[in-house]
Order: structure tokens, then sequence, then C-alpha cells
């Protein structure tokens, strides 16, 4: 029997689609069914600030998690993920913070 659904596709990819579509790497069909509305998120290394502001909201959720007593990241600590290039983009911050907070002494 037939039943009716409503759905929306969520997709996301770091390869160049339209560039992919010209080199026969990806099916045009496809993209254009998938790209009603495409939404261009940069890297983190191109979000200036971004980096404070994620690594703080990450931090303080993660040690809520783990029950630990967290006053904040160390001015030197944040310094040091600022100058990191974050291939990984934000997964690879997350997982960064939850080693620093299981290994931390003390509460910064």
């Amino acid at each position: 029997r037939t039943v009716d659904v409503d759905v929306k596709i969520i997709a996301a990819t770091n390869k160049d689609l339209d560039a992919e579509v010209a080199q026969g790497r990806f099916r045009a069909d496809l993209l254009f069914r998938l790209n009603v509305v495409r939404i261009h998120i940069p890297p983190l290394r191109e979000r200036e600030g971004d980096v404070d502001i994620l690594a703080q909201a990450h931090a303080d959720r993660l040690a809520r998690e783990f029950g630990l007593d967290f006053q904040g990241i160390d001015p030197a600590a944040l310094a040091r993920l600022r100058a990191h290039d974050w291939p990984g983009n934000v997964r690879e911050l997350v997982n960064a913070l939850e080693y620093a907070l299981n290994t931390m002494d003390g509460a910064v």
C-alpha cells in the first residue's frame, strides 16, 4: 500500500559539487534535486572569533555532562586553540576539549 510522507533531506559535503558535476564525478540530476537551499558554512579556520565562543560553550556543556568543577578555559590555552588550523572543524575542537577536560588538573 502507498504511504504518503513529507520529508526534507539535509545533505552536507566538503566537496565543490558544481566542480564534481563538471568532472563527471557527481550526478547533475541529483545535485539539482538536493540543491533547493544552499547554505555555505566556511571552515572554522576562516571564522575569526568563533573558536572562543564555540570552545567555551562546548567546554561548559561537556563539563556539565561529566560532572566536573569547571571555571573556564585558561587564556593561554584559548590562544593555542585560536592558533590551530582545525582541519577537522568543530568536531575536532570538541574532541580536543573533551580530552582536555578529561585530563585537566584543577578547575581551569
